[in-house]
């Protein structure tokens, strides 16, 4: 990175990345290569979470369209050391980078989405988020990581109580989900896929092992939304393939709660 990237005096506490590209495999590895070269400066990383894809030219006839992919990364107690660390990075063809001010929205209030939305799709997009920053930094203190990103949502950390217990559940039976996962991914080495569509399976097999007062469907239509929301314009019909193969080894009704 050029030694005149513009990181003002006031963003010095506090930095906070946007990473963009077209090609999400890109925009993930450029978020990890940021994170190991600022890892040993003794900030504290919060990220990277996945921010809503953006539709840069529709689907047509001759060809697919095209997405790009954002990234956010939040350094907290930056120093000298971190602002030259990052000033230092290269910045790979393909991928932007900006320094989002630390007073600019970046993640939409939920007051201002479609009445539609509610908290439970609110907290399902949050644990998505924190699960794809924990896939990039396991080692990470789980209670100062979960701290600091429920101190950046739009509403306080009550309101995402639903997103805490998809965390913890998740992490908790990581073992046995990923299983399910590599059984039902057929064709597909589990390293391969993307790391937004592995945290929204991840999520949805959880509610659907563990929440049986939740209908499938229901957490099915969530997950393929947030796929269509957060990642390519392929993955909603990977993760709903994958989740409609498990839902029928379970058994259910997919349209009833247990016990409702």
């Amino acid at each position: 990175m050029e030694n005149d990237s513009p990181i003002s005096a006031s963003a010095r506490a506090k930095i906070r990345i946007r990473i963009k590209g077209v090609d999400y495999r890109m925009a993930d590895q450029a978020a990890a290569d940021i994170i190991a070269s600022i890892a040993g400066t003794d900030a504290r990383i919060s990220g990277p979470f996945p921010l809503p894809s953006q539709v840069e030219e529709p689907r047509t006839a001759l060809r697919e369209e095209i997405r790009s992919h954002r990234r956010l990364i939040e350094i907290i107690g930056s120093s000298p050391k971190t602002v030259d660390a990052f000033r230092r990075h290269n910045i790979p063809a393909g991928i932007e980078i900006a320094i989002v001010a630390p007073d600019e929205p970046v993640l939409p209030d939920p007051a201002a989405l479609p009445a539609k939305r509610n908290r439970r799709h609110d907290s399902r997009v949050a644990a998505m988020q924190f699960l794809c920053s924990w896939e990039v930094q396991r080692h990470a203190d789980m209670v100062t990581g979960l701290f600091d990103f429920f101190s950046e949502r739009p509403q306080p950390r009550e309101y995402y109580a639903f997103a805490e217990e998809l965390i913890q559940g998740v992490i908790r039976d990581l073992a046995l989900i990923d299983e399910i996962i590599g059984k039902y991914a057929k064709n597909w080495a589990f390293g391969r896929i993307a790391r937004v569509d592995l945290a929204i399976l991840r999520i949805a097999i959880f509610e659907l092992m563990r929440r049986t007062d939740i209908p499938p469907v229901v957490s099915i239509n969530e997950a393929v939304d947030i796929a269509k929301e957060f990642s390519t314009e392929e993955s909603k019909r990977f993760v709903n393939g994958i989740l409609d193969s498990y839902k029928e080894e379970l058994g259910r009704d997919p349209r009833k709660a247990e016990g409702g």
